[in-house]
């Protein structure tokens, strides 16, 4: 996916004429931050990146207007030295090419002429190395991931958004086009991984989104969020019915055309979908109360676990606390962990070793059968930890890293197992695991391997481009990611799911099921095949989504994906009860299935 190369791409005007709709138009200098770039000082200014000159439409104050070219001169600061940029005009499109040398990554196509924007490849292989703020050095621990295989299903390879059927309004000024900042970011950001939204005052960015809201800086001596400037520079008292319209588009083009299973759930336009759900129209409404819940029912209503509103902003009079009216799944979902959490805590606490009871722990402590035959370990997310807690002044593991990094957790917990002795098949308990990181289930299927090797699949609906990615470990640090550096050959692994794993915990079982690494025993996993989005709206409303990149399998003879979204099928069938995690029960289990294997 990283390393795309692009064929000649003409884009042919559909229409040579078409409804241009005149404004009275001003224009406005608005400060771009990247809020990533602050230096420990804390103050805004540090991060000042340029200065752009905004378009508005007169009587619209809230809703930035700027051209391709202004949106894309973004993206050039973060770019390593040898990538070049270029923005183009042909007709009625606008073209934007990045190249690593001679090599095409990312062509963006803008046809205002049919409304519609394409997308091929991406920028994640042209920044520069220091670019990204993300800790992610433990994350990048240990890891190797190759691409096996890369294709397009079907079409050119292009993802096409279209904006023809929503009320945003584009225009012409002194032979440009202007674009609302907010469609340019919704629809890039999947694509570029760098966020810009506009806070009535400043347009801010940043790559490190899943703690935008919460980052604090100083502006003129005042301490803000992203969110508490939005509402300080709010100067009506109730929100405009514009930017109420405008919010609401921009949401429909969003779920349109960036929600991953609109298929699945059965819609072609989200507009009717909510008309028919008895929706749409709380999300017009000047009811700030109203309006907030409105947005929070409009995606429980698809009863996902990856879709919600995270948090609304106050700027408009939206409640602080919105009801999280959760769909069946969802809701079958959260009862099954409830029961199963507290199985699993009184099952850990009355275990039985040397005849004794033992009180142990969930994601801390091993459970061995009597026969010493099988071990049983809990984990409940998929995380990674900083830097600061995986590694030690001298840049070597520390004591502290199985505390707070999956991977290091469960190399701790092998060789712990292995030391013990006699122990034949080790079950991972992720029933009531609800997902995390995928580069650390990458790690882990390596580590359960037998080979090395992590066999993973994405999929790109918009684009149809596959992708089969090869992870690898490397446990002694010596570069060489050897086969031998996995515990598939020390153990018969089997994972144990329920319902309620789920997104990650979905993935795992499903990839290690289909590589051959591992058995699943329980009950069916609860799917979430789709990596998550995370959107802001216009109006500072932040929105998780299921997006177009789905985990699965590929389907080599007939040329088909298969997505996880069904779940992992167990191997072995046990009912969700108190006896669930009784060790002596799935070593039982266990051993009249190897009967049947």
């Amino acid at each position: 996916m990283k390393k795309w190369f692009l064929p000649f791409f003409i884009v042919a005007p559909l229409a040579l004429t078409s409804c241009i709709k005149i404004f009275d138009t001003y224009e406005k200098e608005i400060n771009v931050y990247d809020i990533d770039a602050i230096d420990s000082t804390n103050q805004l200014s540090s991060g000042y990146q340029t200065t752009l000159k905004a378009q508005f439409i007169e009587g619209n104050d809230y809703i930035p207007y700027v051209t391709f070219k202004q949106y894309a001169s973004l993206y050039e600061k973060h770019f390593a030295s040898d990538v070049t940029s270029e923005i183009s005009e042909e007709y009625y499109a606008t073209t934007w090419y990045v190249k690593k040398g001679e090599e095409y990554h990312f062509a963006a196509i803008i046809d205002r002429s049919s409304k519609r924007i394409m997308i091929a490849g991406n920028l994640d292989g042209v920044y520069a190395e220091d670019d990204d703020p993300r800790d992610l050095e433990a994350l990048n621990y240990g890891l190797k991931v190759d691409s096996s295989e890369s294709k397009i299903l079907n079409g050119d390879g292009y993802a096409t958004y279209n904006y023809s059927r929503y009320s945003i309004t584009t225009f012409r000024n002194n032979y440009e086009t202007y674009y609302p900042l907010s469609l340019l970011d919704i629809t890039f950001c999947d694509t570029t991984s760098i966020y810009f939204n506009y806070n009535y005052k400043h347009i801010l960015s940043t790559r490190d989104v899943d703690n935008y809201s919460a980052k604090k800086y100083l502006d003129e001596g005042v301490e803000y969020t992203f969110d508490t400037q939005m509402k300080a520079n709010a100067l009506d008292h109730t929100i405009p019915s514009y930017l109420v319209n405008f919010n609401t588009e921009i949401f429909l083009y969003m779920m349109d055309n960036l929600y991953g299973l609109k298929d699945l759930k059965g819609y072609y336009s989200y507009e009717t979908y909510l008309r028919n759900k008895g929706l749409y129209s709380y999300l017009n409404s000047s009811n700030g109360d109203i309006r907030g819940q409105g947005y929070a029912d409009a995606l429980s209503i698809l009863d996902d676990g990856h879709t919600a509103l995270i948090n609304i902003n106050q700027s408009w009079g939206e409640n602080y606390v919105i009801r999280r009216r959760y769909g069946e799944e969802v809701a079958k979902r959260s009862e099954v962990g409830n029961n199963l959490f507290k199985y699993r805590k009184e099952t850990y606490a009355s275990y039985r070793e040397n005849g004794q009871v033992v009180n142990k722990t969930p994601g801390k402590d091993v459970l061995y059968s009597a026969d010493g035959k099988t071990a049983l370990f809990s984990f409940d997310t998929f995380e990674f930890g900083k830097s600061s807690e995986v590694f030690d002044a001298k840049g070597e593991i520390a004591s502290t890293a199985k505390d707070h990094d999956t991977y290091f957790k469960l190399i701790d917990v092998f060789n712990e197992i292995k030391a013990r002795g006699g122990v034949e098949n080790v079950v991972l308990d992720i029933s009531v695991n609800g997902g995390g990181v995928v580069g650390v289930m990458i790690k882990l299927l390596a580590l359960i391997s037998k080979d090395n090797s992590s066999n993973i699949c994405l999929y790109q609906d918009k684009t149809t481009q596959l992708g089969i990615y090869n992870g690898k470990v490397d446990l002694n640090n010596d570069k060489e990611y050897n086969a031998d550096e996995c515990y598939g050959n020390d153990f018969n692994f089997y994972i144990l799911t329920s319902p309620y794993s789920y997104s990650c915990a979905n993935a795992f079982p499903c990839s290690a099921q289909v590589n051959g690494s591992a058995k699943i025993i329980g009950q069916k996993s609860g799917g979430g095949e789709c990596a998550v989005a995370i959107h802001y709206l216009p109006n500072g409303e932040y929105v998780y989504h299921s997006s177009n990149l789905h985990l699965g399998s590929y389907d080599a003879v007939n040329n088909k994906f298969n997505g996880f979204e069904g779940g992992a099928t167990p191997d072995i069938s046990l009912p969700i009860d108190e006896k669930l995690f009784s060790i002596e029960n799935l070593n039982s289990a266990i051993q009249n299935a190897c009967k049947v294997f």
